[in-house]
């Protein structure tokens, strides 16, 4: 009996732990999609300060802006990936404490904010903007493209950011709710009392 008492609390551990795994996926997935998104807007504007560079027309503020924005964003994915808690990772979890990804989540939404801005611009620029009418040489139909990109970005960042937030302010709530489930599936359960009036069977 205390071995199995002893398996049982071990369940519950694990299980427990890989509900915080689980927890971590999507928010991996979610800075792996803001990378490729950054490095994507990274190309559309990039190529458009190349191409000034080359033709010595010198550098548009606004093409500056949204490279900037779009390499600090895909700076910022790299590092809070490269700092996710390992702590949601079984067995190696429980030795192991690192920084809390989501307690930054004012930069989250502050990269939100500027993703906004540089969509507000491109919008206006382009997307009333016909196809054949070029804007400082750049393709009206690529930056049409590059302005939901930019907007996909901007979603990206709130999602993280709110998440952030969340978890920030309620954690503790969450990892309760984390906590019941874990004890639901792993926990032995006990066994029904015998009713009154009739013999055990033998």
């Amino acid at each position: 009996r205390a071995a199995f008492n002893e398996g049982a609390d071990t369940g519950k551990t694990m299980g427990k732990t890989w509900l915080k795994t689980f927890e971590v996926i999507p928010r991996l997935v979610c800075r792996g999609l803001q990378f490729l998104f950054a490095l994507i807007a990274c190309g559309f504007y990039g190529n458009r300060v190349q191409a000034d560079d080359k033709a010595d027309n010198g550098f548009s503020p606004e093409w500056i802006l949204a490279i900037t924005v779009a390499g600090a964003a895909a700076v910022s994915s790299v590092l809070f990936v490269l700092a996710t808690p390992l702590s949601a990772i079984p067995f190696i979890g429980s030795r192991v404490k690192l920084f809390k990804t989501y307690r930054a989540f004012a930069w989250d939404l502050f990269l939100f904010i500027m993703w906004i801005v540089v969509f507000g611009i491109f919008a206006g620029i382009f997307l009333k903007r016909s196809s054949e009418d070029k804007y400082k040489g750049a393709s009206t139909t690529a930056m049409k493209t590059a302005v939901w990109v930019d907007l996909v970005n901007a979603i990206l960042w709130l999602i993280s950011g709110v998440y952030g937030c969340i978890k920030t302010f309620l954690g503790d709530k969450v990892d309760h709710l984390s906590d019941k489930a874990g004890k639901k599936l792993f926990e032995k359960k006990k066994p029904a009392p015998a009713k009154d009036g009739y013999a055990e069977s033998v």
